[in-house]
C-alpha cells in the first residue's frame, strides 16, 4: 500500500476558517479606509491611497490563499496579457516609441533627445499596474468568497455609505471649513463627504445606493437576517432617503442622473423577477426610492436643478472629449499611448485657458481606449461578455447590476474609475458577478 498520502501533512480546519475571516477583515478595512483618504487628489495622498490598496490586497489575497485557492488558469491569462501589454509600454525601446508613442516627429529629429518608451510617462504606467494587480486581488476574492462571508464586506460598503452621506450633509449644514480636520472643502455649498468634490462623492454613492437599499432582503447578513420586517423595510427606507438626499443634494448632475438610473434600473429588476425573489423585498424599494426623493426635496433641490437649466454644449469636460475625437490621431485609438500616458500626451494639445493640467479625461471610458488600444477595448469587452454569460437574478446581483450600470454612465463624463476608493467596490462587484 502506498503510505505517502498519509503521511503529506493536511491542513489545519481550524486555521482555514480563520485565515479566511481574517482575510475578509482586511478587505472590509479597505473599503471603510480608502474613502477617508480621498480628500485632496496631491500626489501624497493619491500614492498613499495606492500603496494602501496594493499592500492591503495582497494580504487579503495571501491569507485567503490556504482556503480560496489562487487565482484559476482563465484568470491568470487576463492578467497574464495584460501585465504584458503594459511591459510593451515601458520597455526601452526607441523603435516602439517611434511606431507607438505619442511623440510629434521633431523629438525623434532632434539630435539630443530621442524618446524611449512606448508610453510618454512609464512611471504613471507602472502606477498603474500596480493598481491593477491590487484590484485584480480584489476580484478574484469577490469571485472566490464564500457568501457568509461576503454579507460582511456589504455591510462595510453600505455602512461607509451611509457615513459618508450623513457627514457630507451634516458639514455643509455646519457650514464646515475642512474634511475631518485635515483638508479644505472644495466647496462649502454642496454636501461632498470625505471626497475631494462633489462628483466622486455622488459617484461614490451612486455605486452603493441600491446595495444600501437590498442589503435588508439579502439572506443571511449578519445583524440584519432576525431583525422583524417592519424594521427591515424601516431600515431599508432611512439608508435609500439618507443616502438619496446626499446625492441629490450634491449638485453634481451626472452622479445625481447615475444614481437615479441605477434605481430605476433596480425597481424594473425587481419588479419583472417578483416571484424569483420573493414579492415580499419589492415594495420596500418603491418605499426607499420615494422616500429618497422626498427628503431631497425637503433638503433642497434648488442647487442641482440650478446647475441642470445652466447646463450648455460649452462645458470643460465637453471640450476635452472634442479634442480627444477630434483632434487626437486615430492610430491612437488602434495601438494606444501606454497605460497611464493620458495626461503627458495631452499636454501637447491643451488650450490656454484651460487651468492646469488636466491629469485625467473625465471620460473613462475614452481615456482607456486611447491609452490601451484595441488591446485594452478586447479585454474589456471580454469581461462585459463574461458578465452577461452569467447573468442571473438574485437580490444580490440586482444591487450588484445596477451599481455597475451607475459606474458606467459616470465613466462616459468623469475619473471616478480612477479614484481607490471607488475601484476596489467595482472590482469586488465585478468578481461577485463572474461567479
Amino acid at each position: 500500500m502506498n503510505t505517502e498520502a498519509r503521511t503529506l501533512p493536511r491542513p489545519d480546519p481550524v486555521t482555514r476558517p480563520v485565515t479566511a475571516l481574517a482575510s475578509t477583515t482586511v478587505l472590509c478595512g479597505l473599503v471603510i479606509i480608502l474613502p477617508l483618504m480621498m480628500g485632496q487628489r496631491t500626489p501624497e495622498t493619491l500614492t498613499a491611497s495606492l500603496l494602501v490598496m496594493v499592500t492591503g490586497s495582497f494580504i487579503a489575497l495571501a491569507l485567503s490563499a490556504g482556503r480560496q485557492g489562487l487565482p484559476n488558469p482563465g484568470w491568470l491569462w487576463f492578467a497574464g496579457g495584460f501585465s504584458a501589454m503594459v511591459m510593451l509600454h515601458v520597455w526601452p525601446s526607441t523603435t516602439l516609441a517611434q511606431l507607438f508613442g505619442p511623440y510629434p516627429q521633431e523629438f525623434f529629429d532632434h539630435p539630443g533627445f530621442h524618446p524611449a518608451h512606448w508610453s510618454p510617462d512609464p512611471g504613471a504606467s507602472l502606477r498603474s499596474w500596480a493598481a491593477f494587480t491590487a484590484l485584480f486581488a480584489i476580484a478574484w476574492l469577490g469571485y472566490s468568497m464564500s457568501r457568509s462571508l461576503r454579507r460582511h464586506v456589504w455591510l462595510a460598503l453600505v455602512g461607509m455609505a451611509l457615513f459618508q452621506a450623513l457627514y457630507g450633509l451634516l458639514a455643509q449644514a455646519a457650514d464646515a471649513e475642512t474634511i475631518l480636520g485635515i483638508w479644505e472643502r472644495e466647496s462649502r455649498n454642496f454636501p461632498h463627504g470625505s471626497f475631494s468634490n462633489r462628483n466622486i462623492f455622488a459617484a461614490y454613492l451612486a455605486l452603493a445606493w441600491p446595495m444600501a437599499v437590498s442589503i435588508w432582503w439579502i439572506r443571511d447578513v449578519p445583524g440584519l437576517k432576525r431583525l422583524p420586517r417592519e424594521l427591515k423595510v424601516t431600515g431599508s427606507v432611512l439608508c435609500g432617503s439618507i443616502i438619496g438626499a446626499a446625492i441629490l443634494g450634491s449638485g453634481s448632475r451626472l452622479g445625481a442622473a447615475a444614481g437615479i438610473f441605477a434605481m430605476l434600473l433596480a425597481l424594473i429588476l425587481w419588479g419583472r423577477h417578483r416571484r424569483l425573489i420573493r414579492g415580499a423585498s419589492v415594495w420596500p424599494i418603491y418605499l426607499a426610492s420615494a422616500g429618497a426623493f422626498a427628503s431631497a426635496v425637503w433638503y433642497g433641490l434648488t442647487p442641482l436643478a440650478e446647475r441642470l437649466l445652466a447646463t450648455t454644449g460649452e462645458e470643460l469636460r465637453l471640450e476635452f472629449m472634442r479634442i480627444m475625437l477630434t483632434e487626437f490621431p486615430r492610430t491612437w485609438y488602434l495601438h494606444g499611448i501606454g497605460l497611464g500616458g493620458f495626461e503627458a500626451a495631452f499636454r501637447p494639445f491643451q488650450e490656454s485657458h484651460f487651468s492646469g493640467w488636466l491629469d485625467y479625461a473625465h471620460n473613462d471610458l475614452l481615456q482607456w481606449l486611447v491609452e490601451t488600444g484595441l488591446p485594452g477595448l478586447i479585454m474589456m469587452l471580454f469581461i462585459g461578455v463574461q458578465i452577461l454569460r452569467k447573468f442571473r437574478l438574485t437580490i444580490e446581483r440586482i444591487a450588484l447590476y445596477s451599481g455597475l450600470a451607475a459606474l458606467s454612465l459616470v465613466a462616459l463624463g468623469d475619473f471616478s474609475w480612477h479614484i481607490p476608493a471607488t475601484q476596489i467596490v467595482l472590482a469586488f462587484y465585478i468578481g461577485v458577478l463572474l461567479r
